[in-house]
């Protein structure tokens, strides 16, 4: 007989026969109430099968993100009398941050007020961030104005608000790093421009460098009147290098590296135009991003075509942007010659047609001129072609030689292409011999030309 019959049964006879209530024969559940990330909020146990069940905890809650806040909007599944074991999680409802957040116009201006940005609708709390060219002021007759950061201090946005750009004057003969051409005593460097370049060491300044919350200019961070660059390690191949102070690079970890003036070793001087080369391997990049031929206008374009590759582009854009943004008037159009001439061979199909061009590579046969103080050959290791990686270019995926005589030497491309592959073009290996290399090789270094006029 079933249960409830029984019972009803007995209530007819008015016959007890059960020394225990009723409640102990109904079945009971569990109850479990949780967050959306599964953390338990509350348990609920012994609860009689079909009771609606009733949350009695803090209201759930949610972390906002990048994107979105979060308000608690419901149960899943939707409460229901218990019929069994039952999890029910919080559901939240998500608001876009910008429909939430106030929205500031930050506007910056140059000292005499001319606008060089706005930007509208940045969201409260948000640091401001100038994307423009560097700022500039004109010198006067004993001084030159250098670029020195914006007033008020940069801070995170509560309000509209306007930055002023402010200057540093240095007077006349005062060494301007990265700003004046600077010709060594024996004629053999000279010093122009500004590049990252040695990895910061010192654990101090790292602390101060790290409260900085957004770059002046370049992506360059300005302290203490000296700029600085971030960069997130990309080391070749997974080497073990280290930095010239002997610091291991770890792969995906940002550091720290101080701007410093580029050091060009002079190759040749025509009347006060100097021919000048980076002393120092600066940067990678490659030639050209992959193998395949380019049809434009008409003409078949090879995969290393000078005049159509990515270095070219990138060293007349980005590089010469950033490394000459204080002051580029001295650095003259230079007419490259690409004519087989200046490759392996006379009668190399692959040559480009001339470019002009304010920052260039060297060709194969400039780096054969013993006038430039190359030595004439190819094949054997050469002192005069080797050249060092500078930490910054270790940090962003230069290949590095670790070879006994050879340590910290890198290879480098030419603008020459070779006359064998349409894919391959001429560069410098880490012991200083001409070697061909695939256009696409990304851990290739990067060794700038100039032609600079300091009459």
């Amino acid at each position: 007989m079933k249960r409830k019959a029984l019972l009803l049964l007995v209530a007819l006879c008015g016959v007890s026969l059960f020394s225990c209530d009723e409640e102990e024969y109904v079945d009971k559940y569990t109850v479990i109430w949780q967050n959306d990330y599964g953390d338990i909020l509350e348990i609920d146990r012994d609860v009689i099968e079909g009771t609606l069940p009733s949350y009695d905890g803090v209201t759930p809650t949610k972390n906002s993100d990048d994107l979105y806040t979060y308000t608690f909007s419901s149960w899943e599944p939707e409460i229901k009398p218990v019929t069994e074991n039952t999890t029910y999680t919080a559901v939240f409802e998500k608001h876009a941050i910008e429909d939430v957040k106030n929205k500031y116009t930050v506007t910056w201006v140059n000292y005499d007020g001319t606008v060089l940005e706005i930007d509208e609708n940045v969201l409260e709390g948000t640091m401001p961030s100038y994307d423009g060219n560097m700022p500039s002021k004109p010198s006067g007759d004993s001084y030159s104005c250098v670029f020195n950061g914006w007033s008020p201090e940069l801070k995170a946005v509560s309000e509209n608000i306007t930055y002023t750009a402010i200057f540093k004057e240095v007077f006349t003969g005062d060494f301007i790093p990265g700003v004046n051409p600077v010709l060594s005593n024996d004629q053999k460097i000279i010093e122009y421009g500004f590049y990252p370049q040695s990895h910061v060491n010192d654990t101090n300044l790292i602390s101060q460098l790290n409260n900085l919350k957004s770059p002046d200019a370049n992506g360059w961070y300005l302290y203490n009147g000296e700029y600085y660059a971030k960069e997130e390690a990309k080391v070749f191949n997974n080497e073990t290098y280290t930095f010239d102070d002997g610091v291991t690079i770890v792969n995906e970890t940002e550091y720290w590296f101080k701007c410093e003036t580029i050091k060009w070793q002079v190759l040749g001087n025509d009347n006060g135009t100097f021919f000048l080369v980076s002393s120092t391997l600066l940067d990678t990049h490659n030639f050209y991003e992959n193998y395949e031929n380019r049809v434009i206008e008409g003409k078949t374009i090879y995969a290393n075509n000078y005049e159509h590759s990515d270095i070219r582009t990138w060293l007349n854009n980005d590089f010469y942007a950033k490394a000459f943004n204080l002051n580029n008037t001295y650095i003259q159009d230079t007419t490259l010659d690409n004519s087989s001439a200046t490759t392996d061979i006379l009668d190399n199909t692959y040559i480009s047609e001339n470019t002009k061009d304010k920052v260039y590579l060297p060709s194969y046969q400039d780096y054969l001129k013993s006038s430039y103080g190359f030595e004439n050959q190819t094949s054997t290791t050469s002192k005069s072609r080797q050249c060092k990686t500078s930490d910054y270019a270790r940090a962003r995926g230069a290949f590095t030689s670790k070879s006994k005589g050879f340590e910290n030497n890198g290879s480098y491309w030419t603008r020459s292409p070779s006359s064998e592959y349409a894919y391959c073009a001429w560069n410098v290996n880490s012991g200083g011999y001409l070697s061909s290399y695939a256009v696409d090789g990304n851990s290739h270094s990067v060794r700038p030309a100039i032609s600079l006029n300091i009459a």
